[in-house]
């Protein structure tokens, strides 16, 4: 079996596309996260989870979020989902508060 190249400096795997084009860095490194930035979590290119990130632990691979669909906070596994995430500064949604 031939070993895989390395994707090019710059690569979006065409299935990313259409989150690229949303202003999503695809896919984000956990390093490079912070509180307070928008993340999309795909499983087999399907959006599973979108929301602001409110903590992470990056040893762990590990970032929780306030999801914006459930209005709830989620824990993401890293390992187990493409991140792209929208590092434009204060790109949030104000809207969206936690529910007590």
């Amino acid at each position: 079996m031939t070993p895989k190249k390395p994707a090019p400096s710059g690569f979006i795997p065409p299935h990313l596309l259409p989150h690229a084009n949303d202003g999503f860095t695809v896919p984000a490194r956990i390093f490079d996260l912070a509180p307070g930035t928008r993340i999309r979590a795909l499983r087999d290119d399907t959006l599973c989870h979108a929301g602001t990130i409110t903590e992470l632990l990056p040893e762990m691979s590990l970032l929780w979020i306030f999801d914006e669909q459930s209005r709830t906070r989620k824990i993401i596994e890293t390992k187990e989902f493409t991140v792209v995430a929208n590092m434009a500064p204060g790109d949030t949604n104000p809207a969206l508060k936690e529910q007590p």
